[in-house]
C-alpha cells in the first residue's frame, strides 16, 4: 500500500490541484444541476433561427453586463462582487466572439431589458444583492434557453454552433453558482 507523501508539496502539485479541485467543483456543479436541466429539457424548446440566437444573446448578455457592472459599485457581498466581476468578463469575450470584434458596440436594450436594468438600480444595500442576483438567474435561465433553442435548430452554422454549446455549459455553471448565492443572501 503506497504512503501518502509528506512535507512541501512538489513543484507543480499546488498549481496541479487547484486545477483538479476547480475542475471537479465544475463537474460537481453540473452534476447537481443536471436533474433540474433534465426536467427543464423535457419541455419543447422553442428553435431559435440563427439572427435570432446572435441579437437574443447580445441583447441578454448585455443586461447581464450592465447589471453586473452596477453590481461592482454597489453590491455590499463580496462573492457578489467576485461574480458580477465573472459575468463582465464572460460576456464581454461573448460579445467579441459573436461579433468577430474585438471592441463590440453595446447593444441598445429594448424596453422589457432597460425596465429591468432600472428596477435593479432603484434598490440599496442587502436589498440590491439579492435583486440583482435574482435578476442573474432569471437573465441566465432566459439566455439558456437560446442557446438551447439555437442548439435544437438544424439550420445552424458550425461554428455558431460551437458558441451556443461552450455558453450553455458556462450559463449551467452560473446558475449553480447564483443559486447558492441566492440561498446565502436568504
Amino acid at each position: 500500500m503506497a504512503r501518502a507523501r509528506r512535507g512541501p508539496p512538489l513543484e507543480g502539485q499546488t498549481m496541479m490541484d487547484r486545477r483538479i479541485a476547480l475542475l471537479g467543483s465544475a463537474g460537481l456543479a453540473a452534476l447537481s444541476l443536471a436533474p433540474r436541466l433534465a426536467a427543464a429539457q423535457v419541455a419543447t424548446v422553442p428553435r431559435v433561427s440563427p439572427g435570432e440566437y446572435k441579437s437574443r444573446t447580445l441583447m441578454g448578455g448585455s443586461l447581464s453586463k450592465e447589471t453586473s457592472q452596477l453590481a461592482l459599485q454597489r453590491a455590499q457581498h463580496r462573492q457578489v462582487k467576485q461574480f458580477a466581476g465573472f459575468e463582465i468578463a464572460e460576456q464581454t469575450v461573448l460579445a467579441q466572439v459573436l461579433t468577430n470584434s474585438e471592441n463590440p458596440a453595446p447593444v441598445k436594450l429594448d424596453a422589457d431589458h432597460a425596465a429591468v436594468l432600472q428596477t435593479l438600480q432603484a434598490q440599496q444595500g442587502a436589498a440590491f444583492d439579492r435583486a440583482y442576483v435574482l435578476g442573474q438567474i432569471q437573465q441566465h435561465q432566459a439566455l439558456l434557453l437560446v442557446q438551447q433553442g439555437y442548439l435544437e435548430n438544424t439550420n445552424r452554422s458550425e461554428d455558431t454552433q460551437h458558441i451556443a454549446a461552450l455558453a450553455r455549459v458556462s450559463i449551467q455553471q452560473h446558475l449553480v453558482m447564483l443559486q447558492e448565492l441566492a440561498q446565502m443572501l436568504g
